[in-house]
């Protein structure tokens, strides 16, 4: 049994004690007040459990593939004791582990203001590239990127990009994530912008941090869990959420964009953890809505092409409700949308798609064709006309009467 601390900036949050399997097993409090959101028991508490889950989602997937050749390389037996030797330190949030008896400092060990391991030699592997390249005992900030999709941390002209490779066997993802990119520039959204970037003879997708070094994001999943608001909706208690903890955006207006933004796009992968706010990491106080990032799961990027067709009729959704035609009935004004945007989604597709190479014959032109649908369908269903751009939404719309997605 060891002891650990988990720390906030220079702030002892947390004392743990950790068993041989690098699980916590005890949680005690010594500052109530940077607990991670979320975490905190009514009776002012932590679940270990709790604790051990969100801990966990800090870093590798057990599921990523070719995890068991990174821990062969780092030298680790678990995706746990790579996280914890690592201190849990990522570009997400100030919070970090340590062994209780020691004293390091935020200054001299934080990824937001050191440049030190960003380009450590053989950190390819993160990218799913195996090499023989020895390892060294460094640390890396790439150990606390969740996910199924490989990816690392690199330092481009002393700025922190992420750069993200392929996980389904269309190769897709990198493609789908910057003509969404694309597509959020026309309709003037908040959201990172994503790049191509070409390494190793890969194409990759790559976006410069979306944080600054007294800035965190907390995810939605947690901000949902701040309060319990009896009789109300995922979505209604979320927008009570972040109303109580401070956000002062018009919360649903940029959850109505997001929602059409998903809807649009068919993004089957905006879960609970692929949106949030943004915290200062200095007063703890809630600044914004993050702004939109990770689509690389839009447009049809794992699925097959002959059911493309068929999913296009009643695609999932992770957030709110389990279809995008249910997410849709959600929104109830549009006054924001940038109209002229919609005609130049499908362009923006096509250019973009063409460039990945191990696309399938007749892939792109399928995936096309169905946005161009989705795109007719949401005009539709929330009465909107080429020639008479105002809106016409009320609540007593319908979507599961529609047939909008036959061929």
């Amino acid at each position: 049994m060891s002891e650990y601390s988990l720390k906030h900036n220079n702030d002892t949050v947390l004392l743990l004690d950790i068993d041989e399997k690098y699980r916590f097993t005890k949680a005690v409090i010594v500052n109530k007040e940077k607990v991670p959101l979320g975490l905190l028991e009514k009776n002012d508490t932590i679940d270990i459990y709790e604790f051990n889950d969100w801990f966990n989602n800090r870093g590798i997937p057990v599921k990523r593939d070719g995890i068991e050749y990174i821990l062969q390389k780092e030298k680790k037996e678990t995706v746990n004791e790579l996280l914890i030797k690592n201190n849990g330190l990522g570009l997400c949030d100030h919070y970090w582990i340590e062994e209780a008896k020691l004293n390091t400092k935020w200054a001299d060990i934080n990824y937001f203001d050191n440049d030190n391991n960003f380009n450590r030699l053989g950190d390819d592997i993160y990218l799913g590239k195996k090499n023989e390249l020895e390892i060294k005992e460094d640390k890396t900030p790439n150990c606390s990127l969740s996910g199924m999709q490989p990816k690392r941390w690199i330092l481009i002209n002393g700025e922190r990009w992420l750069l993200k490779g392929k996980e389904a066997t269309t190769e897709q993802e990198p493609f789908s994530e910057v003509a969404a990119s694309l597509f959020l520039d026309k309709l003037r959204f908040d959201h990172v912008e994503y790049k191509l970037i070409e390494m190793d003879n890969k194409t990759l997708s790559g976006c410069r941090n979306m944080l600054n070094s007294n800035q965190e994001l907390i995810h939605s999943y947690y901000a949902n869990k701040f309060k319990k608001f009896d009789d109300t909706s995922s979505y209604e208690m979320y927008i009570s959420n972040l109303t109580a903890l401070g956000i002062k955006d018009d919360i649903t207006t940029e959850l109505e964009k997001m929602i059409v933004v998903d809807y649009l796009i068919a993004n089957t992968d905006r879960h609970w953890s692929n949106f949030g706010i943004i915290r200062n990491s200095d007063t703890m106080k809630y600044e914004r809505i993050a702004p939109l990032y990770d689509h690389a799961a839009s447009f049809f990027t794992k699925t097959n092409k002959i059911s493309i067709f068929k999913d296009n009729e009643n695609l999932s959704c992770r957030s709110f409700k389990t279809t995008q035609d249910e997410n849709l009935k959600l929104v109830k004004n549009i006054d924001w949308l940038n109209f002229d945007a919609l005609k130049d989604l499908p362009d923006i597709l096509r250019d973009t798609l063409n460039k990945n190479k191990a696309s399938e014959p007749n892939r792109n032109d399928i995936i096309i064709k169905c946005i161009t649908t989705r795109i007719h369908t949401f005009k539709k269903i929330l009465g909107l006309t080429t020639k008479d751009k105002t809106v016409n939404i009320h609540n007593k719309y319908n979507i599961d009467n529609h047939n909008e997605f036959k061929r």
